[in-house]
């Protein structure tokens, strides 16, 4: 159905079942784009994943001509806007009049060589779809001068949209290499450090990995009530549940969402992202499933200790290096310097010096700025 043809509510319904989709099925952005384009009335857009720590590197622009893409990416270092929304949260919209003026920004040489000459208004619509140490995501929508700026409904659609491409991303990172292809590709759900689980509207778990299964068993943050999933604690087990039931169809698709999960042992809190799985997809992933206990959303479960204790262990056995200088070489990832680095772990800044010298040593570096490549390649 032509997006015109779709009230607000159905579009949107329309494009998040579009997005989720090629949040599984990665081949399927390029025309799903050009549809939030043209929904939106910015039929011409970007979007750029960058996350070296699973290798997952995208920049798609399907109507964008591939030379002005390169002389796009040509400018990166002398582009006044990338530095502007950095710090933006994932899913918030925003536009270069956020930041600076329209005089400000048409003064630069940007403007001027590269923006003005594309045909651009100069107050496209933004969002980072991904912050994190190391990796970075953004999705622009650019408005056309031959076209009217976008209008308060354009921008609410636009706005909407973020959010399931927020989590659409955040889903895609975690489950890249991996597809619902098949039954048997589900095994292939161990291999990830996350806790992966597929349920049906009730929360019942109809598929579980090796951690999820671990994490249930522990009991600790996130547990199983009488064959549901709850949480340790009885409100955040309520919540879960809530967002797990926004997933059913038909309404669903515009469900899920993130939330914490504190454990009865103080440890840091489980994170969980629940977003839900398109009809197409759930039937391919369990077709031995009947239809009444189809999946209607996936839960991915982290636990920040054990993800930070397997990346202590990759660095230990990749470069030798010892548990402390390990620890100083995640916060050095983060890139806000050696002495912030040194104020989280509580230790002198004589031995953050140290430290760095000798992972200097063993990695085979001279610079914090090749370090910091090295230890983000896979």
């Amino acid at each position: 159905m032509p997006g015109n043809a779709l009230s607000g509510e159905e579009r949107v319904l329309d494009l998040a079942t579009a997005i989720y989709d090629a949040a599984l099925d990665a081949a399927r952005w390029p025309d799903v784009l050009n549809r939030i384009g043209d929904a939106v009335g910015g039929p011409e857009v970007t979007f750029g994943v960058y996350d070296p720590a699973t290798g997952l590197s995208n920049l798609l622009a399907p109507r964008l001509d591939p030379a002005l893409i390169c002389n796009l990416l040509d400018w990166a270092p002398r582009n006044p806007l990338l530095p502007l929304g950095i710090g933006q949260a994932p899913g918030k919209v925003f536009t270069v009049g956020n930041f600076i003026t329209r005089d400000q920004f048409r003064d630069t040489d940007f403007y001027q060589e590269w923006w003005l000459p594309a045909g651009y208004d100069s107050e496209p619509l933004t969002t980072n779809l991904l912050v994190d140490a190391g990796a970075t995501g953004i999705f622009t929508c650019y408005g056309s001068l031959r076209r009217l700026p976008f209008d308060a409904d354009q921008k609410r659609l636009f706005a909407a949209l973020a959010q399931h491409l927020v989590r659409a991303v955040a889903l895609q990172r975690r489950l890249y290499h991996l597809s619902f292809a098949s039954e048997s590709v589900l095994d292939g759900f161990n291999r990830i450090q996350q806790g992966f689980l597929l349920v049906d509207g009730q929360a019942k778990p109809l598929f579980t990995n090796r951690i999820a299964d671990v994490l249930l068993d522990a009991g600790d943050g996130l547990r199983l009530e009488a064959g549901m999933l709850s949480a340790y604690d009885a409100d955040s087990g309520r919540r879960l549940r809530r967002l797990i039931s926004s997933c059913v169809a038909p309404a669903g698709i515009r469900g899920g969402g993130n939330l914490t999960l504190p454990r009865k042992t103080g440890s840091s809190p489980l994170g969980v992202l629940i977003a839900p799985v398109p009809l197409e997809a759930a039937v391919i992933a369990l077709p031995w499933s009947v239809s009444h206990r189809r999946p209607v959303a996936i839960v991915l479960v982290t636990d920040p200790e054990t993800e930070m204790q397997a990346r202590l262990d990759s660095l230990r056995q990749r470069f030798g290096l010892t548990p402390a200088e390990a620890a100083f070489a995640l916060e050095i990832v983060k890139g806000d310097g050696r002495q912030a680095a040194a104020d989280r772990l509580g230790i002198a800044v004589g031995t953050a010096r140290t430290h760095l010298s000798n992972i200097f040593d063993k990695i085979g570096v001279k610079r914090q700025a090749e370090l910091v490549r090295v230890l983000l390649q896979k």
